[in-house]
């Protein structure tokens, strides 16, 4: 029975391969080195960006003895990624994560000892570090406007005894970044944690996503703000099943938001735990509206995804409104990166990403969209040593 399983999910997985081509995978950083290990990880999963002539990949490792925070560059003409670059200048750092700025160069941000530290640049150079948080404070996330002139960051600080969520627009002037006043999302203080926020900006607004406990479990929300306005209510994203409530305990627990967005279309995707018997599960939920409100709860992944863990979701809007989620899961006995993608009849079987998928560890995938329509992931792979960070870009190739 396992082995007509197998043949089946090859067989699926060949299908929906046929819509997608990817060049072979190249190294953004890494040497499969003992005892050095990378990071691909930040609140939102906004690892990766595409600028107006480059890609960007921050991640973290303990290459130097301590955790520090790096990002790499790649031309649109260029074979590979140039060399590292430092990003961080304190004791110890971590999350990082990087948008592409209006008018060329990009936005980098991480939490740097307990606190959010903010630089610009590009593979020209960087400007000076700032700390932008007095506060203790950490899970930053950036977003901007493919095309617009609009860009945002998000993060969480420490107060009281909860960590509270806040948003500040974010300026490039004469090449310095210029961080605007930071606004709590929610007016009210904060009596339990909001964590690892996620954006998406459009040309209307901005959307903020989400984990909230204010419940006594984990909620994932989101909220909407027109233009530079204040945002408006708190809605709840994820399907609450009272059942789950009533026999086992006061939630389905989800974690682990992540936004995209193009034109007028948002696409939120995040861990769920409502079968808990398999664990988490990759739901999904699509805005026609630029984040004011969203549609219903979707599962992204297929049966074969079913009864194991899936872990690391990350999002990604074509310019032609195509959504895609990526995760792993371990259903070929290892971990594996897989791709979904919403079609007019639902969501696409599952495939196997080329080069993030077979013997060894691929897993925390992070991706993007440029203005082609091209799918850009980079993700993680331990098949040896500390391991290695790879790249790849995907082309839409017909209608499965």
């Amino acid at each position: 029975m396992r082995i007509l399983a197998t043949i089946v999910l090859l067989l699926l997985a060949a299908t929906a391969s046929a819509g997608w081509s990817f060049t072979p995978a190249i190294d953004v950083a890494g040497a499969d080195q003992p005892g050095i290990f990378y990071h691909l990880e930040s609140a939102g999963r906004r690892n990766l960006a595409i600028g107006a002539h480059d890609v960007a990949v921050v991640w973290e490792d303990n290459h130097s003895g301590s955790p520090q925070v790096y990002v790499a560059f790649k031309g649109e003409r260029d074979l590979g990624f140039g060399e590292p670059m430092a990003l961080s200048t304190g004791k110890e750092a971590y999350e990082p994560a990087v948008a592409a700025a209006p008018g060329g160069g990009f936005v980098f941000a991480w939490e740097q000892d307990g606190a959010v530290w903010m630089r610009a640049g590009g593979p020209r150079g960087l400007e000076p570090v700032q700390r932008v948080d007095e506060s203790t404070s950490r899970q930053v996330t950036l977003a901007s406007a493919p095309g617009g002139d609009a860009m945002y960051a998000a993060w969480v600080r420490r107060e009281g005894r909860a960590m509270r969520l806040v948003v500040a627009p974010l300026r490039i002037v004469r090449g310095r970044l210029v961080v605007g006043g930071a606004l709590p999302v929610d007016p009210r203080a904060a009596r339990y944690d909001q964590l690892y926020p996620s954006l998406a900006v459009t040309a209307g607004g901005v959307a903020v996503a989400w984990e909230d406990r204010r419940e006594g479990h984990s909620r994932i929300y989101y909220a909407y703000a027109p233009g530079r306005r204040r945002f408006g209510a708190l809605h709840p994203l994820n399907t609450l099943l009272h059942a789950r409530r009533r026999n086992f305990g006061n939630g389905t627990g989800v974690t682990r938001v992540a936004l995209a967005a193009a034109g007028k279309r948002v696409a939120a995707t995040w861990m769920d735990k409502r079968h808990f018997m398999g664990g988490y599960d990759i739901y999904a939920a699509v805005s026609a509206d630029g984040g004011r409100s969203f549609g219903p709860n979707e599962k992204a992944q297929d049966m074969f995804g079913d009864n194991l863990p899936q872990w690391h979701p990350a999002v990604a809007v074509a310019p032609d409104g195509r959504v895609v989620v990526a995760w792993d899961d371990p259903r070929n006995d290892n971990p594996d990166v897989w791709l979904s993608w919403r079609t007019n009849h639902g969501w696409s079987d599952d495939m196997a990403l080329p080069g993030g998928s077979g013997p060894g560890a691929q897993d925390n995938a992070v991706m993007a969209f440029d203005r082609e329509g091209r799918l850009h992931v980079a993700w993680l792979d331990r098949r040896a040593g500390g391991g290695r960070i790879r790249y790849a870009v995907g082309k839409w190739q017909a209608e499965n």
